[in-house]
């Protein structure tokens, strides 16, 4: 299974804790914080991997609380570090 099969595979998961951190990624965005300090916020990077981070991109949520840019940016990024 390739980097895309994985992102693909977690994102719309319907776990409870995944739901919890799409919530709180919008909520923080909606809050005025940028999109690379929410990623790299501990209560986020100690709870899921640079993929599951990654994933979080790509949800439908996440996307209509930031900038497409910014996103393309840190996709690219968090790709690099989980090894694809």
């Amino acid at each position: 299974m390739d980097l895309q099969d994985e992102i693909r595979k977690l994102v719309g998961s319907d776990t409870a804790r995944h739901k919890r951190l799409i919530q709180y990624t919008v909520r923080q965005l909606r809050a005025g914080r940028d999109l690379d300090g929410v990623l790299e916020d501990p209560y986020i990077v100690n709870r899921v991997t640079p993929l599951e981070r990654r994933a979080l991109l790509d949800e439908p949520e996440v996307i209509a609380a930031a900038r497409e840019d910014l996103l393309e940016q840190m996709r690219e990024r968090l790709e690099s570090l989980a090894g694809g």
